[in-house]
C-alpha cells in the first residue's frame, strides 16, 4: 500500500511538473510571436509606402452641376445710409439621371518579400442634369452666371488619375482641370460647360481613370443612379450606407450592380453651396479589395492555439509513461517543447518565401520526424518512434484544418480538446490504488 501511494504521489508530482513546463513555453511562444509582429509590421509599412506612391483608397462623389450665383442685397452703412452690395455664391445641382460602369483591374506591386494587391479603376459616367428652374432664373436682385457653370467631380486622391477624358456636353466638350473650389467636396477636378441649356435636360458623358489600393467607393448622386462594376479581384467586400442589388463572386473575380433611388440618399437635389450642411460621407458605397487571411494573420492564430498543441503533444508523451514503464526526463520534456516552438519560427520564415500551405507541410514534416527520431534515441522503440510521428502529424494536421475554418473553429476545437480528455481518461483510470477502492467501498 505505501509503495502505491508513493507511486502515485510521484506521477502527482510527475503532472505538475509537466504542467510548469507547458506554462513555461508560453515565453518563447511570446518570442515567436513578437517576431510575427514585427514581421507584419513591416508588411504594413510596406504597404503604406506603395500606396502613397500608387495611389490610397479612393473615393468618388459626384459629378456635380455647379453654378455661380451673384445676389444683390441692401445695408446700412457707417453713415445710416442704405447701400446696395453684391455677395457671390455657387448653387449645387445633382443629376436626374447618373448610370456608372466600373471596371477594377488589380495587379501586385512587389518590395522585397512582400507583395501588395493594388488596382486601376476605370470609371464612365453618363448622365443628365435637368432644365433648371425658371423660377430661380429669374429671381429678383439674383443674376446667375450660366457662362461659368461647370460640373465638379471630388476625388480624394487626385494624384492617383491616371486620365481624364473631356466632358462631352451635346456636340460639345470640355477638359477637366484640376480642383474643385468647393470646401464641402474636398480635392477633385473640375470642368467648366461649354453649353448649358435652360429650357431642356443637359446630357454628359466622361471618362476617368483612377489608381487605388485597398477600397473604391462612389456616392449616387443620380435621381436614380445605377452602377454595374466589374472586378478581377476574387475577394471583394460591400460595405458602405447601400449594398449592392446583385452580385456574383467567382475565383475569377465578381461584379456587382446598384441602383439607388434619390429618396434613400441623404442629399437634397438642390442647394447653396456654404449655407447648407451636406455631409457626402453619409451617402457612400464602398468596394474593398478584401484580403480574407494573410500569411501573418494566420500565424497570429496558429501562435494563439500554440499552448494547447504543445500540452495535447507532452499529454502523449505522458499516455505512453502511464502505458508502459518508460520514464521521460523533465529536461527531455522541454526540449520537445523547444522543438514544438522552432515550427511555428520555421513556419513563419518559409511562408515568406512559398505558399503557406507548402509551407506548412515542410515545417510538420520537419517537426515530425524530428520528434520521432528524438523518441527513438531516448528509447530504441522503433513502434514508439512511429507512433509519436504519427501522433504529431495528426495533431498539427488538425491544427490546419482549424486555421482554415473561420465559423467552425470553436467548434472543431472543443472536439480536439474532448478527444485530449477522453485519452487522458482512458490512461489514467487505473491510478486509483486499491486500498482507496476498498475503502470507499467499506464505507458504502
Amino acid at each position: 500500500m505505501n509503495k502505491a501511494f508513493l507511486e502515485n504521489q510521484g506521477t502527482t508530482l510527475r503532472f505538475g511538473l509537466i504542467g510548469v513546463i507547458v506554462l513555461a513555453m508560453l515565453i518563447p511562444l511570446a518570442m515567436v510571436e513578437g517576431v510575427t509582429d514585427e514581421r507584419q509590421a513591416f508588411f504594413d509599412a510596406t504597404f503604406r509606402d506603395i500606396a502613397n506612391a500608387w495611389g490610397n483608397a479612393q473615393s468618388v462623389s459626384g459629378p456635380f452641376l455647379v453654378i455661380p450665383e451673384v445676389h444683390r442685397y441692401q445695408a446700412k452703412n457707417e453713415a445710416e445710409q442704405w447701400v446696395w452690395h453684391e455677395r457671390r455664391r455657387d448653387r449645387v445641382w445633382l443629376p436626374t439621371v447618373l448610370n456608372l460602369n466600373v471596371e477594377i483591374v488589380h495587379q501586385f506591386r512587389k518590395r522585397a518579400i512582400y507583395e501588395v494587391p493594388v488596382y486601376s479603376a476605370k470609371i464612365q459616367f453618363q448622365g443628365a442634369f435637368a432644365a433648371l428652374d425658371p423660377e430661380l432664373l429669374n429671381r429678383a436682385n439674383v443674376q446667375v452666371l450660366l457662362d461659368e457653370a461647370r460640373i465638379v467631380v471630388g476625388i480624394s486622391h487626385t494624384q492617383a488619375i491616371s486620365s481624364a477624358s473631356a466632358v462631352t456636353v451635346g456636340e460639345a466638350a470640355a477638359t477637366f482641370r484640376s480642383g474643385t473650389g468647393q470646401a464641402w467636396i474636398g480635392s477633385g477636378v473640375h470642368a467648366p460647360l461649354p453649353a448649358l441649356s435652360t429650357i431642356e435636360a443637359t446630357e454628359f458623358h466622361f471618362e476617368l481613370q483612377l489608381k487605388g489600393t485597398r477600397q473604391l467607393g462612389f456616392t449616387p448622386v443620380g435621381g436614380t443612379t445605377e452602377v454595374a462594376m466589374s472586378s478581377t479581384w476574387p475577394h471583394p467586400s460591400f460595405n458602405g450606407t447601400y449594398l449592392p442589388e446583385r452580385y456574383a463572386v467567382t475565383d475569377d473575380g465578381f461584379t456587382a450592380e446598384w441602383v439607388v433611388h434619390e429618396l434613400a440618399r441623404d442629399l437634397p437635389s438642390s442647394w447653396q453651396a456654404g449655407e447648407q450642411d451636406v455631409q457626402l460621407s453619409n451617402s457612400f458605397a464602398f468596394i474593398s479589395l478584401f484580403q480574407p487571411v494573410t500569411n501573418y494573420t494566420i500565424l497570429d492564430r496558429a501562435i494563439k492555439y500554440g499552448l494547447l498543441f504543445i500540452a495535447l503533444t507532452f499529454l502523449s508523451f505522458v499516455c505512453f509513461e502511464l502505458r508502459s514503464n518508460l520514464r521521460f526526463h523533465p529536461v527531455q520534456y522541454g526540449v520537445v517543447g523547444a522543438g514544438l516552438v522552432l515550427f511555428y519560427l520555421a513556419l513563419l520564415s518559409l511562408s515568406e518565401h512559398i505558399d503557406f500551405g507548402l509551407a506548412y507541410f515542410i515545417a510538420t514534416t520537419v517537426l515530425a520526424t524530428l520528434l520521432g527520431w528524438y523518441v527513438w534515441a531516448m528509447t530504441s522503440l522503433r513502434r514508439l518512434c512511429a507512433w509519436m510521428a504519427v501522433i504529431v502529424a495528426a495533431l498539427y494536421a488538425t491544427l490546419y484544418v482549424l486555421l482554415q475554418l473561420e465559423t467552425f473553429a470553436l467548434l472543431v476545437g472543443t472536439g480536439v480538446l474532448f478527444v485530449g480528455l477522453i485519452a487522458l481518461m482512458a490512461t489514467t483510470r487505473s491510478l486509483t490504488t486499491k486500498a482507496t477502492v476498498g475503502a470507499a467501498s467499506a464505507a458504502i
